[in-house]
């Protein structure tokens, strides 16, 4: 891995290579898929993005937080419906 990346670490969480998912996905690319999968579902809960995208949740992390930087999407409260929705 000899690409540098420098993360915020607002969640305290160590960030690092774990054996099963020692490759790496640009940053733009998980924006993208999370953006394509919440127009295709609706509102979904993190824990649900994370499970449809081969990455580290941290990078999900990172990535919901440029996307609502941006203005491409905001948080809202979730409901048990939200949750039903993302198993499909």
């Amino acid at each position: 891995m000899d690409d540098m990346i420098y993360l915020e670490d607002d969640e305290w969480v160590v960030k690092g290579p774990h054996y099963y998912l020692i490759e790496r996905r640009p940053i733009e690319e998980i924006e993208k898929e999370i953006y394509r999968l919440l127009e295709e579902h609706g509102p979904m809960p993190l824990s649900a993005l994370w499970r449809k995208l081969n990455c580290h949740l941290w990078e999900v992390s990172a990535a919901l937080r440029r996307l609502k930087s941006k203005g491409l999407i905001e948080e809202g409260e979730t409901s048990p419906e939200s949750y039903r929705k993302s198993e499909v």
